[in-house]
């Protein structure tokens, strides 16, 4: 019975994944980059401080040309603890200040690597559970990606 499941499981998710591969197929890179919406709302779920600058990087690419477009960086993980104390970060949470990127800092992930809010910059917010918020982002229409 467990097998019939599983088995079930792995066609409906071939299915689906072998039609949307034919659709992306369909549209050259120029025309799926353009798809962004104007209006859009994406999110990513950053970890660590190299992601992290990629996706303040590609909001501001984004805002460039979408400056109505809404953009959140969640960070969870390890990230949470070097934005604290990396000073390198500190021109990223400008830039994201300045585009009007919002990042919001896990407080889960706080308590356990021992960092405070008061050690943030005061742009940074902060969410009980970087899961939970970004569920929540999913449900009210945003594209997210997790790195």
């Amino acid at each position: 019975m467990k097998n019939h499941i599983l088995i079930i499981l792995f066609l409906m998710i071939g299915s689906f994944l072998s039609t949307t591969n034919l659709s992306a197929q369909n549209l050259s890179l120029t025309e799926v980059e353009n798809s962004i919406k104007a209006d859009g709302k994406y999110a990513l779920l950053v970890s660590n401080a190299r992601h992290l600058q990629a996706a303040v990087m590609t909001g501001e690419e984004l805002k460039s040309q979408h400056p109505n477009l809404d953009f959140q960086i969640i960070l969870i993980g390890p990230v949470v603890k070097d934005l604290a104390e990396d000073k390198s970060l500190e021109p990223s949470i400008l830039k994201s200040q300045k585009l009007d990127i919002r990042i919001v800092v896990c407080e889960f992930a706080m308590n356990h690597l021992g960092v405070k809010k008061s050690q943030y910059h005061p742009y940074i917010n902060t969410t009980p559970n970087g899961f939970t918020y970004i569920f929540g982002l999913q449900e009210n229409g945003y594209k997210t990606i997790t790195l």
